[in-house]
């Protein structure tokens, strides 16, 4: 409660930094309050069942692991920020309050325990997201991007609404509690399955799941890189985070469960063979967001008391891995006149051979090779799906996990190819530190993968 209370203070803090031109305070101040948020929720875990607003929300185990986990992105993200918004003059602070807001939904997103508090959260959470892909206001593509973003985000949120009100006529509350023991009693009424349904169909588009996947690709080219990142990371996790405690705390029906497992099929199989063909680093990332949506989803359909932990470990190393990339990939559109063909990566290991090797690194883990972050993440999914007896979905997600090595190899490729001139690379000193980071910590995970999980 307390880590809420300081990221909705920051918010505003960071707005009044801006109405006073103290643009060269706001990632300083943005980061030493989402660390003292990071501090307030350790604080809050020592209780492991810390209620609040009337046991609306709950700092419970996962709740603290989430809420730690992507505020440590948000300040990563913010240490990017310094460099990206150097260049910029206006509404820096509103994108950096804007962002602190969107963190303020998604600690409600980890800890709600009823059905209105994850309306509230999505809302809090998606609202900012709506502006701030239309960040860049001269860009055609960053103002479609927020457009396609708000329509389809709106229908979501409707669907989620007409769940939550379906759920609430058959089981009179909103609590998970509660409508888990009703659906412990395995009626199941028609208007309670069409009800979860519906609040399924909202959380799969905020985790771009197939077929609710379609403003991924666009919104993911058209926002500025940062809000990109953002989306990425944060929002995905914090979605993820959302669609768990729903399933592990309000119960999931057969039936749903049928469905569930239906999407995450058709998810693995689509994001992985449509990012085979794409030549634009940030639609390749796009799909391959998709891609690993499908690997989480399995997570989610295994159930159990390990699952929490293991799409903690997944989330947060996936996170660090494409933050990683997507600063790289800033670092090359700049060499190369804004370009994001995947040819802009074309001489790193010869321009600079840290971020080749780094570079490299993050890649690997995305594909899932031992002895990095990535591995352990599927083997982890794969382990916990077979034991739930989904025998077929873990053959099928091995073979498209090897898929995912194909398209991944190919910015390998484009890393390591010689050129005829290397690009002249600019990367801050603050910025190659946060790059190197997220590098070391996805191969240090993966060799010792009990440090968060």
């Amino acid at each position: 409660m307390s880590a809420l209370i300081l990221t909705s203070v920051l918010g505003v803090l960071v707005l009044y930094l801006g109405l006073f031109g103290r643009k060269e305070w706001l990632a300083p101040v943005g980061v030493l309050g989402l660390l003292g948020a990071i501090a307030l929720l350790a604080f809050d875990g020592r209780w492991t069942d810390l209620a609040q607003f009337h046991h609306m929300i709950r700092f419970d185990g996962p709740a603290v692991l989430f809420g730690m986990g992507l505020l440590a992105l948000t300040a990563l993200i913010f240490l990017f920020g310094v460099d990206y918004y150097a260049r910029e003059t206006e509404n820096v602070a509103e994108q950096y309050a804007l962002m602190i807001f969107s963190v303020t939904g998604a600690l409600v997103l980890v800890s709600y325990t009823n059905l209105l508090m994850l309306f509230l959260g999505i809302e809090v959470l998606s609202i900012p997201l709506y502006i701030l892909a239309g960040a860049k206001k001269r860009s055609y593509r960053s103002g479609e991007a927020s457009f396609k973003y708000f329509l389809l985000g709106s229908f979501a949120s409707a669907f989620i609404l007409m769940g939550i009100a379906l759920m609430y006529g058959v089981c009179g509350s909103f609590e998970l509690e509660k409508i888990a023991a009703v659906v412990a009693q395995g009626t199941e009424p028609a208007l309670l399955l069409m009800g979860g349904f519906f609040v399924l169909i909202g959380l799969t588009f905020k985790v771009a799941a197939v077929p609710f996947h379609f403003w991924s690709p666009d919104v993911y080219e058209g926002a500025p890189t940062l809000v990109t990142t953002f989306m990425a990371t944060v929002v995905k996790m914090a979605a993820f985070a959302a669609l768990l405690r729903l399933v592990l705390l309000g119960g999931l029906p057969a039936d749903l469960g049928y469905a569930l497992l239906g999407i995450t099929a058709i998810t693995l199989l689509v994001g992985n063979l449509i990012a085979v063909v794409q030549e634009r680093f940030k639609r390749l990332m796009a799909y391959s967001s998709v891609a690993h949506s499908g690997f989480l989803l399995m997570a989610v359909l295994s159930g159990g008391a390990e699952v929490p932990q293991a799409l903690f470990y997944y989330t947060f190393t996936y996170g660090l891995a494409t933050l990683g990339l997507f600063m790289l990939m800033t670092i090359a559109k700049r060499a190369a006149n804004g370009d994001e063909h995947l040819s802009i990566f074309r001489g790193l290991f010869r321009s600079n051979a840290w971020l080749g090797v780094v570079a490299l690194l993050l890649l690997l883990s995305l594909a899932g090779i031992p002895l990095t972050a990535g591995f352990m993440a599927k083997f982890k999914v794969f382990q916990l799906a077979l034991a739930a007896g989904h025998v077929k979905l873990t053959v099928l997600a091995v073979a498209m996990a090897l898929v995912g090595i194909y398209y991944y190899a190919v910015v390998i490729r484009e890393a390591f190819s010689p050129a005829e001139q290397a690009p002249a690379l600019v990367v801050s000193p603050l910025n190659l530190l946060v790059i190197s980071l997220c590098g070391i910590a996805v191969v240090v995970l993966g060799v010792m993968p009990g440090l968060v999980m």
